[in-house]
């Protein structure tokens, strides 16, 4: 998967609200001062078991494939 579909599989999971990342399943967020958390999902978020656990890291990997 290149780094243009993985950026789009990334976005339909989560949303990039200014330093927060918000999870599209449950809308619980995680500011960039939490990025080398795991992402603590609602208990009835139905998204939570299909995404990664930790956004920002994946993120970060899909820019730097991207540059290089």
């Amino acid at each position: 998967m290149d780094s243009n579909q993985r950026m789009i599989h990334w976005s339909a999971a989560w949303a990039l609200v200014g330093g927060v990342v918000v999870c599209t399943g449950c809308m619980r967020g995680q500011p960039i001062t939490q990025s080398g958390e795991s992402f603590t999902h609602e208990v009835n978020c139905k998204a939570k078991d299909d995404i990664v656990s930790m956004p920002w890291a994946e993120l970060h990997q899909i820019l730097d494939q991207e540059r290089g």
